[in-house]
């Protein structure tokens, strides 16, 4: 059967499956020596492999203590963002090193490697963080930390110390957070008030230099404006009365000079009754003038029948006259007879004699004469001050029609200034809030009322390993051998080129005949010897394969019970 195949079987026709199946089992007490063999290696370095522990506690994320309708915290950051923010101040080289040192970690590689090296090992392969999903599956309220190991109690303490570093990171971060959310609202809000007092003083400044001409102040300057309008109309009919009582006194004071006039050429030279006895004539030398208070007094009467007592007219001349009354009484008055003077006349002609009537009359007319002047005088100066009035009022009116014609352009600026203040006064009231809660709020975190990490459940030294998976790891090595036994013996087959069986000769090709196997009896002194060695060794291979996985088997039911 060492026939030659490689030119009688087509190529590709060499891996047939009873081909395979031919080589194989050919080959079988060796291909099993050698799986036995195989395995029986890779179990005890199954075996030698080194347990790992892994120790965890678990972190609570502990809700506030006081309810959020009285105290807002100001520390509003998800739980997977603190999370990892204080992760990275939690797992800094220098806390891990000093971890490492402190619980001699990595013995055997701490000559062998760097320090850089030996915290990556930590952080990435057996150190862990590990958010736990909440029952509602939106939020997460708790997280796990854990270190594996090959000593229990080692991992347990590592898992502690790490364990306390992230509750006092917590507590130092939200801190931080608190003060410093605190201290820029603070800033903010000193800024805002500077703002605002600048606006302020702005509002102040305007309102000083445009008052008058302000918005709020045009129902004022309405007002003001009919009142002007109401005393200048009062003001021009007391000129028409007072132009009226000129004109009327004018005609009057001519009328009555004309009979002063008359009545002074009626008045003749008295003659005498004897010739040569002279005759004394009374003749008018003067009439003392009123006084100026009797004046005021004809000017005050004359005020009050035009006006009412509260006029300013009457209020003035009323104390005019107080005044003249006072000057008057500490001034010596002199008296007021009429004095004549006796003349000799010469006894040339008859002198007729004057009437006491006529001279009677004379004086009366001029005193009529002189009071007629005294109220025209009074009536003139009435005029001018009501001329000086209707000017002020005019003046007046146009300034404040001025004021009123300026309220557009005062309402626009005073707009624009207001609403300045008015957002720069809201925003200094919210920050002002803010600066409050937030006061609050850094003392709540400093005494520790705030949301923070409690210890749920702290690590307890494992009592079994989690890895290596010994089972798992035999089976595997189990049927790798075999694989590789299997695989070893097939390529050592191929390479003989042997012809196996009817199955590999071509459809075309016709089969003359069969030779049967011949066979010779063996040489009891020389095989006897090689097949009880062989069987030997595989049984011996065997019983070792078995007790192999019998111990695994067991040390594995050990760890799952």
């Amino acid at each position: 059967m060492n026939v030659q195949r490689k030119s009688v079987i087509p190529g590709g026709q060499q891996f047939l499956p009873l081909s395979v199946a031919r080589m194989l089992w050919k080959s079988k007490w060796k291909a099993l020596s050698v799986w036995l063999l195989l395995t029986l290696i890779s179990s005890l370095l199954v075996l030698r492999m080194t347990d790992v522990y892994r120790a965890e506690a678990v972190i609570l994320v502990d809700s506030q203590k006081i309810p959020e309708n009285f105290v807002a915290s100001t520390v509003q950051v998800s739980l997977q963002d603190s999370l990892s923010a204080i992760s990275k101040q939690v797992l800094r080289a220098d806390h891990l090193f000093k971890i490492i040192d402190d619980f001699k970690l990595y013995p055997t590689d701490r000559n062998k490697k760097t320090v850089e090296e030996l915290v990556d090992r930590m952080r990435t392969r057996d150190l862990d963080v590990k958010l736990e999903r909440s029952l509602s599956g939106n939020r997460s309220g708790a997280f796990r930390i854990s270190f594996q190991g090959p000593d229990p109690e080692v991992a347990a303490g590592v898992v502690n110390r790490v364990t306390d570093l992230f509750v006092r990171e917590n507590v130092r971060t939200r801190g931080q957070r608190a003060q410093g959310t605190s201290e820029f609202i603070e800033n903010q809000l000193n800024q805002a008030k500077k703002t605002l007092e600048e606006q302020e003083s702005n509002l102040s400044k305007y309102k000083l230099q445009w008052a008058g001409e302000l918005p709020q102040q045009e129902g004022a300057l309405m007002q003001t404006l009919s009142m002007l309008h109401a005393e200048l109309q009062g003001n021009q009919d007391a000129s028409n009365r007072a132009e009226q009582n000129r004109q009327m006194l004018e005609n009057t004071l001519s009328f009555a000079e004309s009979s002063l006039q008359t009545a002074t050429r009626a008045m003749a030279p008295i003659p005498v009754n004897e010739v040569g006895t002279p005759q004394t004539v009374a003749t008018v030398s003067r009439v003392e003038a009123p006084l100026q208070s009797e004046i005021l007094e004809g000017q005050l009467e004359a005020a009050r029948r035009r006006y009412f007592d509260d006029h300013p007219e009457v209020k003035r001349l009323t104390t005019e006259l107080e005044q003249m009354r006072v000057a008057e009484s500490k001034m010596p008055r002199p008296a007021k007879p009429i004095e004549t003077k006796s003349a000799s006349l010469p006894v040339s002609k008859p002198v007729a004699a004057v009437s006491p009537q006529l001279l009677a009359d004379v004086t009366r007319e001029k005193e009529r004469v002189f009071n007629l002047k005294t109220q025209l005088e009074v009536v003139k100066r009435e005029l001018a001050v009501r001329t000086s009035d209707n000017r002020r009022i005019l003046g007046m009116i146009a300034e404040h029609q001025s004021r009123v014609g300026k309220l557009p352009i005062r309402e626009q600026q005073m707009a624009s200034l207001t609403r300045d203040y008015e957002i720069s006064k809201l925003n200094y009231r919210n920050l002002h809030d803010k600066k409050i809660s937030a006061t609050i709020s850094a003392e709540m975190e400093r005494s520790e009322q705030s949301e923070r990490f409690t210890i749920a459940e702290p690590a307890h030294v494992p009592s079994k390993p989690v890895a290596p998976n010994r089972l798992l790891y035999g089976l595997v090595a189990c049927l790798c051998s075999l694989v590789c036994s299997l695989a070893l013996f097939l390529s050592a087959e191929l390479k003989k080129h042997t012809f196996l069986g009817e199955w590999e000769i071509p459809a075309h090709v016709a089969i003359l005949g069969r030779i049967p196997k011949i066979t010779t009896p063996p040489d009891s002194g020389e095989r006897a010897p090689s097949l009880g060695i062989g069987v030997g060794a595989g049984i011996s291979l065997l019983v070792l394969s078995l007790s192999a996985i019998g111990y695994l088997a067991g040390y594995w039911a050990k760890v799952i019970g």
